[in-house]
């Protein structure tokens, strides 16, 4: 290009700049799915300490969650198309699930906590069918005195 003041000659240079932002995808995958009641998992999440881990090699850990879970987790963490990094963070529990001969309509489950371990009582899966069968029978006691006083 010239330049018409002084008749210089020269390059102009242009600087094109961009951010290119990508939201982080987050999948949340909840193991064990089979074997582990429903209220179990909720309990755990509401009075346990969960321990988060990297799972490097030498953890005792990641030998375990590789035999455990290895087969639901290799399925998620393929490669995403256009995926440039990623970053895996796991957090385990362990916890006790005891049946006390002395007790046998109770279930008692054990959570590790930052104090001390944290008991919880919960009926028992036979405890909960006579809960359940009892108020069945309530309420057709009482469609079925219903019908009679009407």
């Amino acid at each position: 290009m010239t330049h018409e003041h002084c008749a210089g000659t020269g390059r102009t240079i242009e600087w094109t700049e961009g951010i290119i932002t990508r939201t982080p995808r987050t999948d949340e995958v909840k193991l064990p799915e089979p074997g582990v009641l429903y209220w179990a998992r909720k309990l755990a999440d509401q009075h346990a300490t969960w321990t988060p881990t990297a799972l490097v090699d030498n953890d005792p850990l990641h030998a375990r969650v590789q035999k455990d879970f290895g087969s639901a987790l290799k399925p998620l963490l393929r490669p995403h198309h256009q995926e440039i990094a990623r970053r895996t963070e796991l957090k385990y529990v362990r916890f006790a699930k005891v049946a006390v001969d002395e007790h046998p309509h109770r279930i008692y489950y054990v959570f590790p906590a930052l104090n001390r371990p944290k008991v919880v009582m919960q009926p028992s899966p036979r405890r909960t069918l006579q809960i359940a069968g009892i108020l069945t029978g309530v309420f057709l006691l009482l469609v079925l005195v219903n019908r009679f006083i009407a």
